[in-house]
């Protein structure tokens, strides 16, 4: 039974060398992201809304895309941004998608419902760009709000919703 919440969601306290594994991530994110723009596969910090984070990055496949995955970061709603996790999207490029990493208005200028508007809107908007079936993935607060664009109150275009194939929330807060 956990008794102490706030110990219960520190996960880095309880990682040794926790506190460089943020910038260690954002120096790959940075190299993936110089190395993916010099081959002119990379489409950076697009406007999707006029919020200041409302801004993603596309990243596109060698040959045919295949469909577009979407990754959304994680950071329990408060924290990072969509430039720490850019090699992440080697794998779903591997595959032939493009890759859609948008950011959002972090907490507390935001609220979470005010959050998962601005994901659906990336996500529309991101639609707009690539073709073909869409998968959706994002960790801890990300798995939460890619959750959401397929549960509840419709937040998307039912267009958009028919393309959606999978949604992955890797350690999701639910």
């Amino acid at each position: 039974m956990i008794t102490n919440w706030d110990d219960a969601y520190a996960n880095g306290d309880h990682i040794r060398g926790a506190a460089e594994f943020p910038g260690m991530w954002a120096k790959l994110a940075a190299a993936f992201r110089d190395e993916m723009a010099a081959s002119n596969r990379a489409e950076l910090d697009i406007g999707y809304g006029n919020a200041a984070r409302e801004r993603y990055d596309l990243f596109l496949p060698e040959g045919e895309t295949r469909g577009l995955a979407v990754f959304v970061h994680g950071g329990y709603w408060k924290a990072f941004d969509r430039s720490v996790w850019s090699h992440l999207a080697a794998g779903p490029l591997a595959h032939g998608f493009a890759v859609a990493m948008p950011g959002y208005t972090l907490c507390p200028d935001n609220r979470i419902s005010g959050i998962a508007r601005e994901i659906a809107d990336a996500v529309s908007f991101a639609a707009g760009e690539v073709a073909g079936p869409i998968r959706l993935t994002g960790h801890s607060a990300g798995g939460q709000l890619v959750t959401r664009m397929i549960s509840g109150e419709p937040l998307l275009p039912d267009a958009v919703l028919a393309r959606i194939e999978g949604v992955t929330s890797i350690s999701g807060v639910h």
